[in-house]
């Protein structure tokens, strides 16, 4: 990969990690508003499906085949469940421990499942095995979590 495709990514991926937070407090908000943590993680969900297929049918995507839906995974489609989950709990806890809170709390889950993906390569993922560097950065985000959250 190019250095500059390697800096556009990594910035992509930074703005989608600063997205996050927004995301909680917005998703937050509407679950006040809707008295219902549950209508507002369905609203989110519905809200992103209008805009998803409306980009879709804009930009003329192809719709996958059967055969390629029946070729994925049968548990691949349970990523939309953990997302359904993530939302719905976000829309609890950020009222209740915060916003900064929620976000590192989500970020240390993230890392830490992550890490031990990479490790054994779970869900089909490469093998990035845990090594010193690596699990200094996890002790240092958990270090870093403790600090935000006790101050």
């Amino acid at each position: 990969m190019k250095m500059s495709q390697t800096i556009l990514l990594t910035a992509l991926a930074i703005l989608a990690g600063a997205a996050i937070p927004f995301q909680s407090a917005m998703n937050a908000a509407l679950g006040k508003s809707l008295q219902s943590p549950y209508y507002s993680a369905l609203s989110v969900f519905l809200v992103a499906f209008i805009a998803l297929g409306t980009y879709m049918l804009l930009s003329r995507q192809g719709f996958p085949t059967t055969i390629q839906f029946s070729s994925a995974p049968k548990w691949s489609f349970l990523g939309g469940i953990l997302g359904a989950i993530y939302i719905l709990s976000i829309v609890i806890l950020a009222p209740k421990l915060g916003i900064g809170n929620v976000t590192v709390l989500v970020l240390t889950g993230q890392v830490l499942a992550a890490v031990v993906i990479d490790q054994f390569g779970i869900l089909g993922a490469q093998v990035h095995p845990i090594n010193w560097p690596r699990l200094a950065g996890v002790i240092l985000l958990c270090a870093g979590v403790f600090l935000i959250k006790k101050y």
